[in-house]
């Protein structure tokens, strides 16, 4: 399967004109990922206990990958 992965651009445009379009929330701080259900961003289970964590934006998955760094 080819998925399509979008531009900022794009995401803005398919918004714009399909609301909600491709509009995705961050499940941490609920602000919109920039992303679509093709290129959404989840962690595994073992950054959270009762299964992957997701959707997420860049900004707080990175902020939750560094909190596990020792």
């Amino acid at each position: 399967m080819n998925h399509k992965t979008y531009t900022q651009c794009e995401h803005t445009y398919i918004n714009a004109r399909e609301y909600p379009g491709t509009r995705q929330l961050c499940s941490i701080c609920e602000e919109p990922t920039g992303r679509c259900e093709d290129d959404s961003i989840y962690l595994d289970p073992e950054f959270e206990t009762q299964g992957s964590l997701g959707p997420l934006c860049e900004s707080c998955c990175e902020e939750i990958i560094n909190s596990y760094k020792i």
